[in-house]
């Protein structure tokens, strides 16, 4: 299988498992991958899912250019769709990202809601190199998260950003030794999945959603989403716990 998926508790690993191609992703395997990423938000025993690839090489390659069909060869139906899209999920992803997150791969990483990297990781939007161009909202998401002038200098020239280089501009939110990351993510999405899982999903919701609005747009969007929040059990089942100085035990509801 070119996607495996396990499970931790409240937590899904989900891993790109090509290592033999640096888990690049042929059309097969996107669509294995977003079958498993939206059976994960489906799934109501799960909260959490760690995104990782295979081996110590690679996160994601990109697109598996040796699959692909030659240029001009007219289009297909399955072709016509990004490589990587947004699926609208509903619960966290975190990415951890092992060796290579390029093109597509990086693009993937994009979509995560946190991404975690070891200390051989690297980073590029090389497409413009071989002719092409980001095409799985790397120039759109990129930008919102690096600056708009090192989001031009990475996809206009394709060069590669070590894991240090991502972490001092945002890319990615912290930098581990590459035998600690699987646990390092693991430890994170537990830390996640112990909180109330209705507050995780309007909390991520609204900082998602509202970073393309406006302050004020962005600000009623944090209120309403509030207002779904404050009457759930999870709500009163915290506020009680805290009282009783306990942990919460929070149902999703």
């Amino acid at each position: 299988m070119s996607i495996s998926v396990s499970g931790n508790g409240f937590v899904s690993i989900i891993t790109l498992d090509r290592p033999d191609a640096r888990n690049a992703l042929s059309l097969d395997m996107r669509d294995a991958l977003e079958a498993a990423l939206l059976a994960f938000d489906a799934d109501t025993t799960k909260r959490v899912a760690v995104l990782m690839g295979s081996g110590d090489k690679a996160f994601c390659a990109g697109a598996d250019l040796t699959a692909a069909p030659p240029a001009g060869s007219g289009p297909a139906a399955h072709l016509a769709r990004s490589l990587v899209r947004d699926l609208s999920l509903t619960k966290p992803v975190i990415a951890a990202i092992n060796g290579m997150a390029l093109g597509g791969g990086l693009e993937l990483a994009l979509l995560c809601d946190i991404r975690i990297a070891a200390k051989n990781a690297t980073f590029a939007l090389p497409e413009v190199k071989i002719g092409s161009m980001p095409g799985s909202g790397g120039t759109q998401r990129l930008s919102r998260i690096v600056g708009l002038g090192r989001a031009m200098h990475l996809a206009l020239t394709g060069d590669r950003l070590s894991a240090d280089e991502a972490l001092q501009m945002g890319l990615v939110s912290q930098v581990v030794e590459q035998a600690d990351l699987k646990a390092t993510a693991l430890q994170l999405a537990e830390r996640i999945a112990e909180n109330a899982p209705l507050s995780v999903q309007m909390t991520r919701k609204a900082i998602r959603e509202g970073f393309e609005m406006p302050l004020a747009q962005g600000l009623a969007l944090e209120r309403t989403l509030f207002t779904i929040i404050r009457d759930t059990q999870d709500r009163a089942e915290g506020r009680q716990a805290f009282r009783e100085k306990r942990k919460p035990d929070f149902k999703g509801r």
